[in-house]
Formats: structure tokens, sequence, C-alpha cells
């Protein structure tokens, strides 16, 4: 058997719990550590947010190739499926050389924002797609992605989640200039 590095060991674990936490009860944040609380955003906390992030704006940009009325908005659709599927295959291939499994499930949040699409009225789709997936999610991610660029330990998240930053930003104009389009 294959012996692993000691960091890729510690990385798995720290998945392993971080995992076995979400599906436990909450803690009350007061009960960590001081330094837990004050840390810094942990690798398999990145992980598990990015995956998710980036599977979700793929199932809304799929929604929105058929829901939406505007062909501008399918075309933003149709570049957010692009983009994102080739980052989240990236993750995964990283998150897979590490040993680490992730949710098959979107994150609760998630799960709500997409309902949420699911059930707008036609008339209003188009504008609360661009509103909730392409600039509200996308500042998200954009501030996730800026603090995994100085905080994550592992180097290679690390340049992903800056190699991957450039294309975020230029989701959030793309979805700001059809925002401002739509009014």
């Amino acid at each position: 058997m294959k012996k692993l590095r000691t960091p890729t060991r510690v990385l798995m674990l720290a998945c392993a719990a971080a995992l076995a936490a979400g599906c436990a009860a909450p803690e009350d944040p007061a009960s960590r550590p001081a330094a837990a609380r004050a840390g810094g955003l942990q690798d398999p906390q990145f992980v598990t947010t990015a995956a998710g992030n980036g599977r979700y704006e793929v199932q809304a940009a799929r929604l929105a190739m058929y829901r939406a009325a505007s062909p501008q908005v399918r075309s933003y659709a149709q570049m957010l499926i692009d983009h994102h599927t080739l980052a989240n295959n990236e993750l995964m291939d990283l998150v897979r050389a590490r040993g680490m499994r992730l949710p098959g499930v979107l994150p609760r949040d998630k799960r709500i924002r997409l309902d949420r699409l699911v059930s707008a009225p036609a008339g209003e789709f188009d504008r609360m797609y661009i509103r909730l997936t392409g600039i509200e999610d996308h500042h998200a991610d954009i501030a996730l992605f800026e603090r995994a660029g100085r905080e994550l330990r592992d180097p290679e998240l690390r340049a992903w989640a800056s190699k991957n930053l450039p294309t975020l930003r230029l989701h959030l104009d793309a979805a700001q200039t059809l925002g401002s389009a739509m009014r």
C-alpha cells in the first residue's frame, strides 16, 4: 500500500472531519477554540463550498437555458455551463488526487435558491436568474475565492482558486451588464 505524505494525510483527515461535522448537530461557535474561531479558511471547507457552488451554478444555468426568454440570458447561461463545468472538473481532479470525497447533493442554501428560480413566474425569471445567480452568487464566490487565494494551506488549491478568479469576475461583469440592460 502506498504511504501518503503527512500533509496529504492531514488534509484527508481534516476533510473527513469536516464532512462528518456537516452531518452532526450545529456546533456553538463559542465552544470552539479561539484559534479556530479566528482562524482562516480551511481547505476542506473551501473545497466543499466551492464544489457545491459550482454544481449549483451549472444546474441554475441549465434551468436558464430552458426558462430564459432572452437570448442574451441563454447565452450567459451557456457561458456559465461551459466555464463552471471546466472548473468543477478541475476541482474534482484535485479532490480525488487527495483521496477526498464530496457530498453528492447541493448545499441546502443552494437548493433553496434553485427552487426559487424553478418557481419564478415566466416574466420574472430572467431578471431573477441574473440577480441571484449572476450577481449575488458571483459576489459571494469572488469573496470566497479571494480569501482562498490568501488563506488555503494547499498550494494547488490556492492556485486553482486564484486561476478561477478572473473567470468569476467576468461572469459578474457580464451579469451586471445584462442586469442594467433589463431595467
